[in-house]
């Protein structure tokens, strides 16, 4: 099958792997940074790994949350897996990052998996549940994409520059609110990962422009036609608002999610998209 590459580098030693990111040193983070992931999990009690700790009714109200967050990893780790075959081999680098992020991606999988089974939901749940999530229009435009560079500019510049940013951290401290450790230890390890991600995105934006400047407008259509569907984040969360005691808004996350993109966006020279 051909593969439709927009665009390629002409000179691949134009993108330069953030932070000097190679195996070794993935390999050395993700020691460190897992095995704090473990041993914290180990330290909390059996209620609390169990999610019996939680406000009533919070479980039922972060359910399409939940199943959003495990699929976007298993889709993006299929992505960046895509994203690393569809380049050439001088783009070692380049395939180096996506790999990486690949593992991440199927390491936060592992874990959302592992909350979703302890929360009781039954596995013959997840997919149909999964069917009816908003987001779905997001990873399958990711999923659809041949485009090397065009997945990890859309991905990590894009969707988790902005979503991760102000999500997670967010999530973090409402779940704790509402009794939720695993959750909030669940999320506080991934952001130890998306800088990583969105620097990839970052990466591919200054090697685009540094090839050939006349790319701009390239990654202006690319944002321009993703961007619009992070909307459906703000539907999918509308249950969370719901969960007795809380004070979560998802128009509020919006607004966040705004914001962050514009600054992003203006920061390297684009229009913003929302």
């Amino acid at each position: 099958m051909a593969v439709r590459q927009r665009v390629r580098l002409r000179d691949p030693r134009k993108f330069q792997a953030p932070g000097g990111l190679n195996f070794e040193k993935h390999f050395r983070l993700h020691e460190q940074e897992k095995a704090r992931y473990f041993d914290a999990l180990a330290r909390l009690s059996d209620d609390e790994r169990n999610l019996r700790t939680v406000t009533p009714g919070y479980i039922e109200g972060m359910t399409r949350r939940w199943i959003v967050l495990y699929h976007g990893e298993v889709a993006a780790a299929q992505y960046m897996g895509r994203a690393a075959h569809n380049v050439p081999f001088d783009h070692y680098e380049f395939i180096g990052c996506c790999v990486c992020q690949q593992m991440d991606e199927l390491q936060h999988s592992e874990m959302d998996r592992d909350m979703l089974r302890r929360a009781g939901i039954p596995e013959e749940r997840w997919q149909p549940l999964w069917e009816t999530c908003e987001p779905r229009v997001v990873f399958e435009h990711l999923l659809g994409l041949e485009d090397s560079f065009e997945i990890a500019f859309k991905g990590g510049f894009v969707l988790e520059s902005a979503n991760a940013v102000v999500g997670f951290n967010a999530m973090a401290r409402f779940a704790e609110a509402h009794g939720d450790r695993l959750t909030a230890l669940n999320h506080r390890t991934r952001l130890t990962d998306e800088p990583r991600h969105m620097a990839l995105g970052v990466a591919v934006l200054k090697a685009l422009l540094a090839d050939d400047p006349a790319n701009r407008a390239l990654l202006q259509q690319w944002q321009d036609e993703f961007a619009p569907l992070m909307r459906t984040f703000v539907d999918v969360s509308r249950p969370i608002e719901r969960i007795p005691g809380s004070d979560f808004s998802a128009d509020a996350m919006w607004t966040g999610i705004v914001e962050h993109h514009t600054a992003n966006a203006l920061k390297y020279g684009l229009r913003p998209s929302l």
